[in-house]
């Protein structure tokens, strides 16, 4: 649905706009966990719903656009292979510290990791525009 609703939205303005709303994304996964909260994970998964479907649409449209014409199957297939690859490993990550740490402890790991990189591109992507 946000990537119909988006869809006049620049591949630039969409990534920018997921980098933006992750941090508060898995602040509200891991404060779910820590509250036993089903209204906020259900608040969490809408908005990491939102910020997937941005990311994912910004970052597509730029493989479509950089692609070939005569690759574009060979290269969007490559992205989303990367995509899967992307979301597997965390999921493996936090499954290896939970059972060495619990699972709250690999949560909040995983949450602080994901906010630094998210700042971190966020910061790169709004330098890059003011270059």
């Amino acid at each position: 649905m946000i990537i119909v609703l988006t869809r006049e939205l620049s591949s630039r303005a969409a990534m920018l706009g997921a980098l933006a709303l992750m941090p508060p994304s898995v602040v509200l996964v891991v404060m779910a966990q820590v509250l036993g909260s089903m209204a906020i994970m259900l608040t969490a998964t809408t908005l990491c719903a939102a910020t997937a479907g941005l990311g994912y649409r910004g970052s597509l449209q730029v493989v479509n656009e950089i692609a070939p014409k005569d690759r574009r199957a060979e290269v969007v297939s490559s992205y989303l292979i990367c995509v899967f690859c992307g979301n597997a490993l965390p999921v493996i990550g936090i499954g290896v510290i939970s059972t060495l740490a619990g699972s709250t402890a690999a949560s909040v790991a995983f949450a602080a990791m994901i906010i630094v990189f998210a700042l971190s591109a966020f910061g790169f992507g709004v330098k890059a525009t003011k270059d």
